[in-house]
């Protein structure tokens, strides 16, 4: 399976950070939506799964890369 386009402000959208100021609840609720969404993307994956992003990956892959660095070692 191939997730394409993970990218800050794409994954969550940036409009989501723009709740912050107004209404945190929501923001929070936004985050983790997409949050959500991405973790059923890509636990659907069965035999391989590739990941991509343009620019800088979103704060959700974090985790996932701190694991593979630690995998790697």
């Amino acid at each position: 399976m191939i997730i394409a386009g993970v990218s800050e402000c794409l994954v969550p959208w940036v409009s989501v950070d723009q709740w912050e100021r107004t209404d945190r609840s929501r923001r929070k609720r936004e985050l983790q939506r997409a949050r959500s969404l991405l973790f059923v993307a890509v636990t659907r994956a069965r035999d391989a799964l590739a990941i991509s992003w343009n620019g800088e990956p979103s704060r959700f892959l974090k985790p996932l890369q701190s694991a593979a660095t630690d995998r790697n070692q």
